[in-house]
């Protein structure tokens, strides 16, 4: 960060560092999951109101705070909240203290907005506009974003533009990273119980194996994405669950596949999530079973161009112009800001946040140690991104 440019956002940052940290720590040693968030929400309303801000509920679990003038544009920032269900391997002296673990990075996101709110409040009169932060449960499960989405989180007041700050451990601390266009995959989740007809092993004439059942759609889900898309499109699903039954000489009576799809391109995407079903129809009633499928699909996560190219010399300004780069690949993962960036123009980055250098772990990794010196930068990012983006689209 030798170019790094020093504004005053980023000093006034790095002052409260330590107390960003402290946040960080206390929302890492007590991880919550899916919108089941009692004492994160608590804490983060009880943070907020000590600012001067009072935060409003939205949704199942979600908090939303609006600072500025209440004229013009609005800009969102997002922070989720939600850890994942996995213990945690490290040594830090902050280490969960239950089962649960923020291996994805969200206690830092929480902090982000939280130190975003604190510097905010102080530069209100700066805001030509409004800023509004949501603090978001339930990323991980794909819903979060959704929930509050239809409980009104664009509107009141309504949203222009909304941006988002993920912390990546492959990159050093100092560098940021963004993917103009598609920027995430988009997720399909199937959830398939199927209804045989349970027996004695020795009379399997009087029996419908669901096994078999499932095991037959197994065989042509994995042969699904080789025979029926083009290879230069990309696309995997995977069978991560399947199975049924309690011992060997009992056809059970019903068994079980779970399985993911993911994609880039909405028409692949489509045709994947319509031959699933297909497939799955007409193997179980060829084999004389019944069925019962869930699913569930959170859309590819797309960045705006337009806002992409406005509010990159932003960060730059905080991180400095060769810190900022472009990504050629999108993210292979999935993320629900992607409900947002479906309505409103938005720009997903990365903020680098190796901690270990060569050694360190992949996000949902139970070793996972993240640089807190992330904290300061990605507040700074963020609320000289959200002034700045206001400030020149006032007149608009």
């Amino acid at each position: 960060m030798n170019d790094t440019i020093i504004n005053n956002t980023l000093l006034r940052a790095q002052e409260v560092k330590e107390e960003l940290i402290k946040h960080r720590r206390h929302l890492h040693q007590n991880p919550e999951i899916g919108f089941e968030l009692p004492h994160t929400v608590a804490y983060v309303e009880e943070t907020l109101k000590s600012m001067g801000i009072e935060p409003k509920r939205v949704g199942k679990a979600g908090l939303v705070v609006t600072i500025g003038n209440g004229k013009g544009k609005t800009i969102l920032l997002r922070g989720d909240m939600d850890a994942l269900p996995m213990a945690e391997h490290t040594d830090l002296p902050f280490k969960s203290t239950n089962d649960y673990m923020h291996a994805c990075g969200h206690d830092i996101h929480t902090t982000f907005m939280l130190g975003a709110a604190k510097l905010l409040k102080e530069k209100e009169k700066e805001i030509d506009g409004t800023v509004k932060i949501m603090f978001q449960p339930a990323e991980e499960i794909g819903q979060g974003a959704k929930d509050m989405v239809a409980n009104g989180l664009l509107e009141n007041p309504k949203v222009d533009a909304a941006l988002a700050l993920h912390v990546d451990p492959s990159l050093e601390v100092g560098k940021f990273g963004y993917k103009p266009g598609i920027a995430a995959s988009s997720l399909d989740g199937f959830f398939l119980k199927v209804q045989g007809k349970g027996g004695h092993s020795s009379e399997p004439q009087k029996a419908i194996d669901p096994l078999m059942i499932v095991n037959s759609i197994y065989s042509q889900l994995n042969a699904l994405v080789g025979k029926e898309i083009d290879p230069q499109e990309r696309a995997v699903l995977v069978i991560g669950k399947m199975g049924g039954g309690t011992v060997a000489n009992i056809i059970p009576d019903t068994a079980h596949l779970d399985a993911t799809l993911r994609s880039f391109n909405p028409e692949v995407r489509d045709h994947l999530f319509k031959r699933v079903q297909e497939i799955v129809d007409a193997t179980v009633n060829m084999l004389r079973g019944t069925y019962e499928l869930e699913t569930i699909s959170t859309p590819s996560l797309y960045n705006n161009e337009e806002l992409c190219e406005q509010v990159a010399p932003y960060v730059r300004e905080v991180v400095g112009a060769d810190n900022l780069e472009v990504n050629e690949e999108p993210l292979a993962g999935t993320e629900d800001f992607s409900y947002i960036s479906n309505l409103v123009p938005t720009m997903f980055m990365w903020a680098g946040a190796n901690g270990l250098g060569d050694e360190n772990y992949p996000l949902h990794n139970p070793n996972l140690v993240l640089d807190e010196g992330v904290i300061p930068l990605g507040v700074a990012v963020v609320v000289h991104s959200a002034i700045s983006w206001l400030n020149q689209n006032a007149a608009n």
